[in-house]
């Protein structure tokens, strides 16, 4: 999520209208997806506007987007990791594969300023083999009088499974592109992308629904991703209140619940986003949004990445039933401060409308 922006304003004006939320409803089986603007249209061009796609995310702009403010490594609780955060052994089974981390450019709908952020995502089945799961809040947001996070729209999105960010330069000014040590299948540029109904009503998560799909393809390698990297199995309403498991890249530590200062000593941890992290936990269901909700330490750069279910921590694979979308906070009398920063994890549960984007996007054509 686009996470170098204050968020004190909006979650004032946000608790202003907490009342509409009382009256949200669970997803209507005929709402039909929405299709954003296509990042890499059809036509002659296709190839070189692909290839300008994935060759603008150098060195320098991943480090940039995709990496913490504060210069240092993530740092871990004094016990070690746990079942909260603890990162996931790289190239163990078939999510270190799938999962991922998308790079954006955002684009301010009213005023043109760009800038960048990162997510998570995960590579799903589909009958494209291209269609990669992630928070529609990735793709865009659209906060009330364009407080916060404001009005934008990824105007340009890259998707690096298995990313792997041990030797990526914190130098803004790298000009030199990511090798196989950092983007071990390659960088995929994001050419279409769909979001649910509901958000595209409403990108702001005070209705929910905050998921979406996109198609990536790679100028470098004319097979589909789903056959470079595998991918995970996906269900759509499936039971609640079950064992999860929580993939993602956590990157920035402002609003890392369990930093420093904020928790008791042993549960303190940090974050670099150049990890991928794994939490796993008992989910409960939410019942006004349908969310699944677990306690979880990841910082924001986990946004889109894969809840899991029936997870098998020797093969890697399980089922994708959720995306984590916000945080929650059962202590907050007002439910929406809790959205900021946890300290437990709310994942958009995969219910009708997400299906349909699913569907959507595995039944269409690269461009």
């Amino acid at each position: 999520m686009p996470s170098r922006r204050a968020l004190t304003t909006v979650i004032g004006l946000l608790a202003l209208v907490a009342a509409l939320l009382a009256t949200a409803s669970p997803a209507r089986a005929d709402a039909a997806p929405f299709e954003l603007r296509p990042l890499v249209p059809a036509g002659a061009d296709y190839q070189a506007r692909l290839r300008a796609e994935v060759d603008y995310w150098t060195l320098g702009k991943m480090a940039d987007a995709g990496l913490n403010n504060e210069n240092v490594d993530a740092t871990p609780p004094p016990g070690g990791w746990d079942d909260l955060s603890k990162p996931w052994p790289r190239g163990q089974g078939l999510v270190s594969r799938t999962a991922g981390k998308l790079f954006m450019e955002y684009t301010d709908v009213d005023t043109g300023a760009v800038s960048t952020s990162s997510c998570s995502g995960n590579v799903v089945t589909s009958a494209n083999r291209s269609v990669v799961l992630t928070a529609a809040h990735c793709l865009r947001i659209h906060t009330p009088l364009d407080i916060g996070f404001g009005n934008v729209v990824a105007t340009n999105m890259v998707f690096v499974p298995a990313f792997d960010g041990t030797n990526l330069p914190r130098d803004p000014s790298g000009m030199g592109l990511p090798g196989r040590d950092i983007a071990p299948y390659g960088v995929w540029g994001v050419t279409r992308q769909w979001i649910t109904h509901t958000w595209s009503q409403s990108a702001d998560w005070l209705l929910g629904r905050d998921m979406a799909a996109v198609l990536v393809d790679n100028p470098d390698d004319p097979r589909p991703v789903g056959e470079v990297t595998g991918g995970q199995e996906v269900a759509f309403n499936q039971p609640q209140n079950r064992t999860g498991h929580i993939f993602g890249y956590p990157t920035i530590n402002e609003r890392n619940y369990y930093r420093p200062g904020n928790v008791p000593t042993p549960l303190q941890r940090t974050f670099d986003g150049r990890s991928l992290m794994v939490t796993q936990g008992t989910t409960r269901n939410d019942p006004v949004y349908y969310n699944d909700v677990m306690a979880g330490a990841q910082s924001p750069g986990c946004s889109g990445g894969a809840l899991l279910q029936d997870f098998d921590p020797a093969t890697g694979a399980g089922v994708q039933v959720g995306v984590f979308s916000r945080y929650d906070d059962p202590a907050q009398i007002i439910g929406l401060l809790g959205w900021v920063q946890g300290p437990n994890m709310s994942a958009t549960h995969l219910g009708a409308e997400e299906q349909a984007v699913y569907e959507a996007a595995q039944t269409a054509g690269m461009a």
